[in-house]
């Protein structure tokens, strides 16, 4: 039996577990199977079944974003691959191979997937929500029952936090009945099965924990503990990320030490109320402290047992110069490391940041027509 003789739900069962990347080399094989690149329902099933190859991505200090060749076997190598997108971007975030952006000077907001080559120019940004962060989580759309995609902004500093959320099929903010009694601490947030998730600042408590947000019920979850219940003034440093889709990790260092741990959650789903952490890597290399001050981003591989991190560093003979730096660093602390671009003044508050992209299918919503 030839594949042509092959049912259409044969095929798109085979199809849906080809990763990502090998399967857009087979979208000019004949028009049934390029006709699935336009499918919503092929898109979703394919990013649920597809194994991830994750693709490391980095906001740069010249407000670029970048492409790196990350290599992580036994001699560790970093290379920049190229630029994304030759635009100037301030803010990025990820869900789902979906990123939205907010370009230099923030006035726009941009939703695009570099690896479909689709994007959306979504919508000017007021004056006076150029303080605002963004972030992007999914829901299950009642009417279509297809997965659809909401942008949740807030202001990224001060006790009292507003919140305002809008359907990326829509162009319409709306104020969110919602109040916190806690603080997102740092940078750090990340999208998982389709929930946004922060560290929290517990102000009553006066220690750190996690906070998520369901998009569907547009509310906060119940918190969920670190690996150390801890006061905030324990930590010297603690980060967030994702871990192949499935997992988060943090990187976290207590003062009075060099050690910085990784910490990996059990696998999580739509479904997950409390979480299980496992410390999987000990790193102690004093030199390397610069590396996890503020502004940290890191990411942890765990069949090689390594992370990629990256830093801005000054410079040693001028304090108002700075680069940026991208480390590998393994259980064995040897440490490969790759300046990255030239030195230029050093900007406070504003850093690289670091992320692993697994590109997709998913399609750009673009506005419903009014009936």
């Amino acid at each position: 039996m030839s594949i042509s003789e092959l049912s259409q739900d044969l095929i798109e069962e085979i199809l849906c577990r080809v990763p990502a990347i090998s399967l857009k080399q087979l979208r000019s094989t004949c028009k049934r199977w390029n006709n699935l690149f336009n499918d919503k329902r092929f898109a979703r099933k394919h990013f649920g079944k597809a194994a991830k190859q994750s693709l490391v991505v980095m906001l740069t200090k010249n407000y670029r974003i970048c492409l790196l060749d990350v290599n992580l076997n036994e001699t560790p190598s970093i290379e920049v691959r190229g630029e994304l997108r030759r635009v100037s971007i301030s803010k990025v975030f990820h869900c789902d191979g979906l990123l939205i952006y907010i370009n230099k000077g923030d006035t726009m907001m941009v939703v695009w997937n570099p690896f479909m080559g689709k994007i959306r120019w979504f919508q000017h940004i007021d004056r006076d929500k150029t303080h605002y962060d963004y972030v992007l989580g999914s829901y299950q759309d009642d009417k279509s029952g297809n997965t659809s995609y909401k942008v949740l902004r807030y202001m990224s500093w001060g006790s009292k936090q507003k919140l305002e959320i809008c359907e990326l099929y829509s162009s319409s903010w709306r104020i969110l009945d919602v109040t916190t009694d806690c603080r997102f601490y740092g940078e750090s947030r990340v999208s998982l099965k389709g929930k946004t998730y922060w560290i929290a600042f517990d102000e009553e408590k006066r220690q750190l924990d996690m906070v998520s947000f369901d998009y569907t019920t547009e509310r906060f979850r119940s918190r969920m503990s670190l690996p150390y219940q801890f006061p905030i003034v324990s930590y010297q440093t603690l980060a967030l990320s994702g871990v192949r889709e499935e997992k988060l990790s943090v990187l976290l260092q207590l003062r009075d030490t060099s050690r910085k741990e990784i910490w990996v959650t059990n696998k999580i789903d739509e479904t997950t109320q409390v979480l299980s952490w496992n410390k999987v890597l000990t790193l102690d290399y004093p030199d390397l402290g610069r590396c996890f001050l503020t502004g940290l981003s890191f990411l942890f591989d765990e069949e090689n047992r390594k992370i990629v991190c990256c830093e801005r560093r000054m410079s040693e003979d001028d304090y108002y110069e700075a680069a940026d730096w991208v480390y590998i660093v393994g259980e064995d602390n040897k440490v490969t490391q790759l300046v990255f671009g030239e030195s230029s003044i050093y900007t406070p508050g504003l850093y690289p940041y670091l992320f692993g992209y697994v590109p997709s299918l998913v399609q750009i919503e673009h506005p419903r027509r009014k009936r």
